[in-house]
């Protein structure tokens, strides 16, 4: 029995990278039969797990991706009901309460974001009470099926968590109306949004049946999540450990958090070295970081989990292990570049996203502009312009990341893109076979038709160019086109390390790698850059989130046709209520809006930052990273990033048992200036916790590992973002008066310095703060 659970991945990847027709297999049964074998074995050891009946060496995770059968199960009712009463009522409900927040702290001076565990919390508290309170019999029946159930709950969150955030185009859009006096009308800005997204989902449709069905490809940050809502539907709530745990530690660090976030701030950074010297600025570059642009926080520490997240409880070994080769590589790279004086580096502070003049004051980016474009009479007037050392030395590393990516994804995975594509051609007699037994189960369910999502990106495309002509953004058809195709490429390959080892920091890098590529094809253009990277960015952004929903809904077992409505639904509400309410807080605060401070109230800071960044990819882009640009190496690093993981495939063909195919340079170039930005005390905590959890308990103590080690990780953002959500209306100013603890040494008065520096806590998110594994 073990035997053949081992061998399942092993199965999954040999099928899976199998030429040989499936019709034989069909008609000589093999396929069935080992797939119903598969399907009972796995079934029967779940369930020698579950009754702590398996051997130490039975839940001892061996490879990464068999957490998805030794910590999920892959039990189904399929007569459980996914759409209900309760299901659009608590979805909806949700998604307009997600939606009009996310969008109302988009002009804010505190930026509030709903996470997803937050509304999956809140949700399961709505949906039991509506399951105890509403009549159940006769034509009530289908207000009230029942118990609330996993498959109702799935589809709320996902429906849910795709409104409650405020849409990258509602950025462009807001911009336009602020800065260039170019206001769009309701159904132009509304299909703008929708489009931008629904691109995404069409890229999504067509990359499942590799990124989402095989075991290989588990989605780690979905495990944690599924894991719950099995615990919570599946456990008996009285007696189970699982539970229990869960509940336990959520209000240990519901109540906890009170202290880092509000009462006791400096225990968001502590450092030993700041507190031996914290008047010298080495220090403070090297060993600060508990202030936001502070410094890299080497040997610093923080005691917030807020900041630190359960990424490093849930993420495999060798992504952190990677990630952790890159932040080393930080330090060093980051320090020489500054005391080295490269690209002027002392005469700009060490830290910064701001871009500088020659004397050292900010640059004046709007006072380049005509009319909304690039003026080269003004650029001679105001001189070239500068970034700080480490924000160029990271646009750097990125896009050798960006390169690197490239070869690593086609040389590791193209045993697995190529029978991919090869089912994208009308003559190919060959199916992709899929042998997974979450996916076996969920072959009672009707499948999506790969023609609706084809359909779907046809009509998504026509929208983005009706919108992008309509808009007047400045973006050719042409370009447009080409950033949409290079987009689903790039889809294709970071969706493809997120789904087997986790990597997920290509947000803030690709959305600059758009940006410069639109610069080039479109130059003095800030309102086509912000298109460019709404087009590029965007859609690939949502290819990865509906592709985790899909993987999620076949953990969890919700019909792949609900998971689709459910992402649909909520994005058309989301952006409706995005847009509606963008349009009532413009229009009633569009001078406070406008002004650099805002006021107690209302603030243009996100607005203003996003056109900064248009401005400066758009008007100053050419000038800057041009041939005889002080930053011309920026994309030259793209062309040097494809060739950088040769050296280890050359050393793993040399030296195939020595382990070189865990080496992904993609990772570590991406962590090589990683601490270039924000808060960064964290940092060795996750290195920390995250060595600890993945490595010392999952080798030392399987059965815990595999019982409660994901279940934790779901607890400790559960209660840390339920308390940070009260907080943040309570005393942060969310409600328009913040309410400070009084002050003491740990808050800031007369302190004995604990850290370099030391600044009010101002901001805070109910999604977790950046961990080695979410830049924000």
């Amino acid at each position: 029995m073990t035997d053949a659970v081992h061998a399942l991945p092993e199965l999954d990847e040999k099928h899976s990278i199998s030429d040989d027709s499936i019709e034989k297999k069909a008609r000589d049964g093999v396929e069935v039969d080992d797939d119903a074998v598969m399907a009972k074995e796995v079934e029967e050891f779940e369930e020698r797990l579950q009754n702590d009946e398996a051997t130490e060496d039975e839940y001892r995770v061996q490879e990464a991706y068999e957490v998805a059968i030794k910590v999920l199960s892959t039990r189904d009712e399929p007569e459980l009901p996914s759409v209900t009463f309760r299901t659009f009522f608590v979805g909806l409900g949700f998604s307009a309460f997600g939606a009009v927040l996310a969008q109302i702290y988009y002009f804010k001076p505190q930026t509030l974001l709903v996470s997803q565990l937050f509304l999956l919390v809140l949700s399961y508290w709505f949906g039991n009470a509506m399951a105890m309170i509403l009549p159940s019999r006769g034509i009530f029946r289908w207000v009230n099926p029942g118990p609330f159930n996993i498959k109702e709950h799935v589809a709320i969150i996902i429906m849910s968590s795709t409104a409650a955030v405020s849409a990258t185009a509602i950025q462009v859009i807001s911009v336009q109306d602020l800065y260039y006096n170019n206001k769009l009308n309701a159904g132009l800005a509304i299909f703008t949004l929708i489009g931008s997204q629904l691109l995404g989902y069409g890229y999504a449709g067509l990359l499942q049946d590799m990124l989402v069905k095989p075991t290989k490809c588990f989605w780690p940050s979905t495990i944690s999540t599924a894991n719950l809502f099995q615990a919570l539907h599946y456990d008996n709530q009285m007696t189970s450990k699982r539970v229990r745990l869960f509940w336990t530690v959520f209000s240990v660090m519901f109540v906890w958090e009170i202290i880092p976030q509000w009462i006791f701030p400096l225990l968001t950074g502590v450092s030993i070295f700041c507190l031996a010297n914290n008047h010298s600025a080495v220090f403070r570059n090297v060993f600060g970081g508990g202030s936001n642009n502070e410094g890299m926080g080497l040997l610093s520490w923080s005691f917030d989990w807020n900041l630190i997240g359960s990424d490093c409880l849930f993420n495999p070994l060798w992504l952190q292990i990677n990630q952790d080769i890159g932040t080393f590589l930080t330090y060093i790279l980051m320090a020489s570049v500054y005391y080295g004086n490269l690209w002027r580096a002392k005469d700009f502070p060490f830290m910064s996203q701001a871009i500088f003049a020659a004397n050292g004051s900010q640059y004046d980016q709007t006072a380049l502009l005509t009319n909304g474009k690039f003026d080269p009479e003004k650029y001679e007037q105001l001189g070239p312009a500068f970034f700080s050392a480490t924000n160029a030395l990271y646009l750097m590393t990125s896009n050798l990341s960006l390169g690197a990516t490239v070869t690593h994804v086609f040389f590791w995975h193209w045993q697995d893109i190529k029978p991919f594509l090869k089912t994208f051609n009308p003559w190919n007699k060959t199916p992709l076979a899929v042998h997974d037994p979450h996916y076996e189960k969920m072959k009672v369910y009707k499948q999506i038709p790969r023609w609706w999502y084809f359909l779907l990106l046809a009509v998504a495309y026509a929208i983005a160019q009706a919108t992008n002509y309509g808009a007047h953004s400045g973006l050719p058809w042409w370009a447009l086109t080409v950033i949409l195709l290079i987009s689903l490429t790039l889809s294709l390959l970071f969706a493809t390390l997120t789904a087997t080892i986790g990597f997920r920091e290509f947000n803030s890098s690709a959305n600059g790698f758009y940006q410069m590529i639109t610069a080039y094809m479109v130059p003095g253009e800030p309102v086509a850059n912000m298109y460019g990277a709404l087009y590029g960015q965007h859609p690939m952004g949502q290819c990865i989130a509906m592709l985790s929903d899909l993987k999620l809904g076949q953990y969890c077992k919700l019909p792949p046709r609900v998971t689709f409505t459910m992402q649909v639904l909520g994005t058309v509400v989301g952006a409706v209520l995005n847009y509606v309410m963008m349009v009532t807080i413009i229009d009633a605060n569009r001078d406070a809006l406008l002004s650099i401070s805002g006021t107690r109230l209302w603030s243009g800071q996100n607005a203003q930052s996003y056109n900064s960044n248009a401005i400066s990819w758009g008007g100053l882009g050419p000038e800057m990273f041009g041939v005889n640009g002080v930053y011309h190496m920026v994309p030259i690093c793209l062309a040097i990033g494809v060739v950088c993981p040769l050296p280890f495939i050359a050393a793993w063909y040399l030296w195939p048992k020595a382990g070189f195919e865990n080496v992904s340079t993609p990772i570590i170039l991406q962590y090589s200036s990683y601490l270039s930005v924000g808060v960064n005390t964290q940092i060795w905590p996750s290195m920390v916790i995250g060595l600890f959890s993945q490595w010392w308990v999952r080798t030392r103590y399987p059965r815990w590992f595999t019982k409660y080690n994901y279940i934790m990780a779901a607890a400790l953002d559960g209660g840390t973002q339920v308390i940070s959500f009260i907080l943040n209306f309570a005393v942060f100013g969310a409600s328009g008066t913040p309410h400070s603890f009084p002050q003491w040494w740990g808050n800031g008065a007369s302190p004995p310095l604990l850290r370099s520096s030391f600044s009010d806590r101002t901001l805070t998110m109910v999604s977790v703060s950046r961990s080695p594994c979410a830049r924000v």
